[in-house]
C-alpha cells in the first residue's frame, strides 16, 4: 500500500530515538516527576506532531518551506522557547522533585503544565515540518486513496515515538533514586537546562 514502508520505519525509528530536546524533556520530567507524570509531556509531543502533520498534509507546511521568511521566524520563535525552557529548568530548584500539590486544582493545573511543555517543544520545532513535508510524499502512492495512506504513516512515525520516548522516561525513572540527591540533581538541571539553550541556539545557526 505505501511505497518501501520499511524503509520509512527505518528512518522513524533513527529520528525518534536521536536525543533531541523531545527526548531531553521526556528525561527531565521522568526524573522529576516519575513515569505515569512524564507520560503526559509524550501526549503532549504526541498531539504537536499531528496537528504539524496535518498543516503538511493539506499543503501549509510546503507554503512554509516555500517562504524563507516565515520559516526563519519559526525557528526564531524556536528558540525563543526552547531557550526559555531551558533558562527554567537549569533555575529549578532541587526541592522541586514531585507534583504533591494542595488542592486538586493545583494539581491540575501542574499536570497540564507538563502536558503543555510537550506540546511547546514539539509545535516549536520548525525541523518537523520539513521532515512531514519533505519526507511523507516520498512514500504516498499516488495511485492510491491518499488518506488512508496519511493515516498509517502518521501512526507509524507516532507509535514508534511513543515507544522511544516511553522507554528513556521509564529508563529515567528508574535511574531517578540515584540521582535525587541535591549536588546530583542540581548537576542534572544545569545540565538539562544548557541541552533546551543550545537545541534553541542551534535551531538559529543551522542551515
Amino acid at each position: 500500500m505505501i511505497n518501501d514502508y520499511m524503509i520509512y520505519v527505518t528512518i522513524a525509528i533513527t529520528i525518534t530515538a536521536i536525543p533531541g530536546p523531545a527526548v531531553v524533556l521526556t528525561i527531565k520530567n521522568s526524573m522529576r516527576y516519575g513515569y505515569k507524570i512524564a507520560i503526559l509531556n509524550i501526549l503532549g509531543n504526541f498531539m504537536a506532531m499531528v496537528i504539524l502533520a496535518t498543516l503538511s498534509a493539506v499543503g501549509l507546511g510546503a507554503i512554509i518551506l516555500a517562504s524563507s521568511s516565515l520559516f526563519s521566524a519559526l525557528k526564531v520563535l524556536g528558540c525563543i522557547y526552547l531557550v526559555y525552557l531551558g533558562i527554567k529548568v537549569w533555575r529549578t530548584p532541587h526541592t522541586d522533585k514531585n507534583i504533591q500539590p494542595q488542592s486538586k486544582r493545583r494539581q491540575t493545573r501542574a499536570l497540564l503544565s507538563v502536558f503543555k511543555e510537550g506540546f511547546g517543544v514539539g509545535i516549536s520545532n520548525p525541523k518537523a515540518i520539513a521532515f512531514f513535508t519533505a519526507l511523507f510524499p516520498q512514500f504516498i502512492d499516488p495511485a492510491r486513496s491518499f488518506i488512508p495512506q496519511f493515516l498509517i504513516l502518521i501512526l507509524t512515525i507516532e507509535g514508534i515515538s511513543f515507544l522511544v520516548l516511553s522507554s528513556y522516561a521509564l529508563l529515567s525513572a528508574v535511574a531517578s533514586p540515584y540521582l535525587s540527591q541535591k549536588k546530583p540533581m542540581t548537576f542534572f538541571n544545569k545540565l538539562t537546562g544548557a541541552a533546551f539553550i543550545a537545541f534553541g541556539l542551534a535551531l538559529i545557526y543551522e542551515d
